[in-house]
């Protein structure tokens, strides 16, 4: 019996050293002790493993992959950006697959300018209340069949001008611009059969208005003294106001378009 345990002494002492020395998991304070953490035992050297990490460190977070571009706009704006990197590389390292790179994003970025350009004036033609052309035509055959309907109606909101509006007109005999206007408002005036006050700013004959009157506080009543010579203006009998035609010198089809924009059309509806 005894040269049993004799013979058994070795092999416990060697299990109870492996034991020892590996421990379980929940044995970190034997651990720590074997390895002589905080003084609680001798060191005993590197192939102990004494100087693994602890297990409660946690493992650093994974990097979380960036996240894609949601709405229209932020996929624009990401195009974009990879857009000018691509040509900021090229430029700063010139090599042929830096320029290939850039040019093959280019070319993505104009095919889909392309495709939208097409979608565009599809959608125009199908929806004639999106054509901005049925009311400003561009093609020739239509923008003159549009220009002859807009004479024929700017003439005759010409022809009842004298039904609700007055046509004055200030200049005077001294002013270069007056005597070239004098003449051609005269023109205008007798070709629409249009009804004009001609006001002279120092009483004398004006050039093609020898029946001018004089000022004598009218250009101040009207709220224009002081104003750019030649001037025209409309004085509405209805509202009593009076609306600036325009100033210095005027072709005859100028006054026509701004005597019928201000007498026939409402606001923002001629574009």
């Amino acid at each position: 019996m005894a040269a049993g345990v004799r013979r058994a002494g070795p092999a416990l002492c060697a299990s109870a050293l492996l034991a020892l020395a590996l421990g379980s998991p929940g044995e970190a304070g034997e651990w720590r002790a074997w390895c002589g953490d905080e003084g609680a035992g001798p060191a005993l050297g590197w192939h102990f493993y004494c100087d693994r990490e602890d297990d409660s460190q946690e493992a650093p977070p994974a990097p979380s992959p960036e996240a894609s571009p949601s709405s229209a706009q932020e996929r624009i704006l990401e195009m974009r950006r990879k857009l000018e990197e691509a040509r900021a590389t090229a430029i700063l390292e010139p090599s042929p697959e830096h320029v290939t790179a850039y040019l093959r994003l280019q070319q993505a970025a104009l095919q889909k300018s392309a495709a939208f350009s097409d979608s565009f004036r599809r959608t125009v033609w199908a929806t004639p209340t999106l054509d901005y052309t049925l009311r400003r035509p561009v093609g020739a055959l239509a923008k003159q069949l549009w220009s002859d309907e807009r004479r024929a109606a700017r003439d005759a909101a010409l022809a009842r001008l004298g039904e609700r509006y007055g046509l004055i007109y200030l200049g005077d005999p001294a002013c270069a611009g007056c005597r070239v206007f004098g003449p051609l408002l005269r023109a205008f005036a007798l070709r629409h059969g249009l009804d004009v006050l001609a006001v002279s700013m120092t009483g004398e004959a004006l050039e093609g208005w020898p029946e001018a009157v004089a000022d004598q506080g009218r250009a101040e009543k009207l709220g224009l003294a002081g104003s750019p010579l030649p001037a025209v203006v409309l004085f509405d009998a209805v509202t009593q106001q009076v609306l600036p035609v325009g100033f210095g010198v005027l072709a005859e089809d100028q006054l026509a378009e701004r005597i019928f924009a201000l007498t026939a059309l409402e606001p923002g509806h001629d574009f």
